[in-house]
C-alpha cells in the first residue's frame, strides 16, 4: 500500500463480532461449529449452536468469494441466528483519487442492481469519501430460490497515507434492525484507520 512504510488497516470489533476466516483456506463448516460454540458458550442448546454455525459457514463462504482484506459476522440475535456482515476491501486507487470518482469505482468492484440508492459525501477520520446506502432484492436458499430484501451501506474512503481506496461495507437482510445497524455501520466506518505496522 505504501512505498517505505507498511500500513495495516484496523477497525473496531464490537461485542458480537466474529472475524471470518477469509483468504485462509479454512474448512468453513468446522470453523463455523467452533466459532458458534465459542460465541454461545458450551452450555448453549445444541440446536442454537447448529443454527448459528450454519449461518456462519454460509456468510464466511460468501465473504470469501468477495475477497475482502478482512470480514466479520456481527451477531444480532444469537438465539435466532440473525447476523449482519461487515467487511473491508483495499483497492488500487489509480484514476480514482477524488471523491467524485469513487461511485464509479464501487460500481465496478462491488456491482449491484439496487431498488433504492442514496449517496452522500463524507469526511471520516480515515479520510474523505462517499457513503452509498442501497436496498437490494437478493436470492436466498440453495434449493428453493426465494427473494428477500438486503440493505447495504458502503463507505469508500481516500486515506491520505496511501494511493489506495479503502471500502467498508455492511449488509443485512433483517430490515427490522436497520436503524441500529446503520448507526453501528457509521461507528465502524469512523473507527477505520491505517496504522503503521510495527516490525517484530
Amino acid at each position: 500500500m505504501g512505498d517505505d512504510v507498511t500500513w495495516q488497516c484496523l477497525i473496531s470489533e464490537p461485542d458480537g463480532s466474529i472475524r471470518l476466516p477469509v483468504g485462509e483456506g479454512a474448512e468453513f463448516g468446522e470453523w463455523a461449529r467452533r466459532a458458534a460454540r465459542k460465541h454461545l458458550g458450551a452450555d448453549a442448546p445444541r440446536g442454537e449452536i447448529r443454527e448459528l454455525a450454519a449461518v456462519l459457514a454460509r456468510v464466511a463462504a460468501t465473504a470469501d468469494l468477495g475477497d475482502p482484506t478482512f470480514a466479520y459476522a456481527y451477531v444480532i440475535d444469537a438465539a435466532k441466528a440473525l447476523t449482519a456482515v461487515y467487511e473491508v476491501h483495499d483497492y488500487d486507487g489509480e484514476g480514482y483519487r477524488s471523491t467524485d470518482r469513487l461511485p464509479g469505482l464501487l460500481d465496478m468492484v462491488l456491482p449491484s442492481s439496487p431498488e433504492r440508492r442514496s449517496m452522500t459525501e463524507v469526511n471520516l477520520p480515515a479520510g474523505p469519501g462517499v457513503r452509498v446506502q442501497e436496498l437490494l432484492s437478493v436470492e436466498t436458499g440453495s434449493l428453493f430460490k426465494k427473494k428477500t430484501m438486503m440493505e447495504t451501506v458502503t463507505y469508500a474512503v481516500l486515506p491520505p497515507q496511501v494511493d489506495n481506496v479503502l471500502a467498508f461495507r455492511m449488509s443485512w437482510t433483517n430490515l427490522v434492525f436497520s436503524e441500529p445497524l446503520l448507526e453501528l455501520a457509521q461507528t465502524l466506518a469512523e473507527s477505520l484507520e491505517l496504522a503503521e505496522a510495527k516490525e517484530g
